[in-house]
């Protein structure tokens, strides 16, 4: 008991230390980030609105990240170490789901429609600064229609399409912004949106 009374305050020193270190650097540890989502109401027809909903994975990389302030700007930290670039290999799940009414609430007796949903097409870029970059592949793997719960107005099914999609790059910094261009069959855009961390 008395020899391990020296190691276990040593160790508790240690741990003080160790909380005291970001105050000594200058960092500051901010909330860890929820991911990376594109959210929001987009006209995909005139008078036509729906409600987008997209997650960026794969979610074991946004999984444990965090953000630190430091003198020398925003560093992003993982399992003690910095991460610097995203995966080169990334994905987005991508909901679309409406029509909605001129007040916002879900068309109960409408359907998206058939042809454009199916046909639309999609385009993901990189944003650093004022540059866009455009994704060395990026692939399409489904394109389902399906009814969703409307959880915001009674529970009332509406329309909705599910999206999967892959896209492929190298050493994009994780400061720059995700790009989402939505455009129609025939290349009109429709909505563009920005995530970023």
């Amino acid at each position: 008991m008395l020899r391990r009374l020296p190691v276990a305050a040593l160790v508790f020193v240690m741990a003080g230390f160790s909380l005291l270190i970001p105050r000594v650097t200058g960092s500051k540890e901010k909330e860890p980030p929820q991911g990376m989502r594109f959210a929001g109401t987009i006209r995909i027809e005139e008078e036509v609105r729906a409600s987008i909903l997209a997650v960026v994975g794969p979610p074991e990389f946004f999984e444990n990240l965090r953000s630190v302030d430091s003198p020398q700007g925003t560093v992003f930290m993982k399992d003690g170490g910095e991460v610097r670039f995203f995966p080169d290999r990334m994905t987005i799940t991508l909901r679309i789901y409406g029509p909605e009414d001129s007040d916002g609430k879900s068309g109960a007796s409408k359907q998206l429609n058939y042809d454009l949903m199916r046909g639309l097409k999609f385009k993901v870029q990189w944003k650093r600064g004022m540059k866009l970059r455009s994704v060395r592949e990026l692939r399409r793997l489904s394109a389902a229609e399906g009814t969703f719960l409307d959880l915001e107005n009674s529970g009332r099914p509406m329309d909705g399409w599910t999206y999967e999609m892959v896209f492929e790059d190298s050493r994009a910094p994780i400061t720059d912004h995700l790009i989402l261009s939505i455009l129609s069959p025939d290349d009109k855009l429709i909505a563009r949106m920005s995530a970023y961390l």
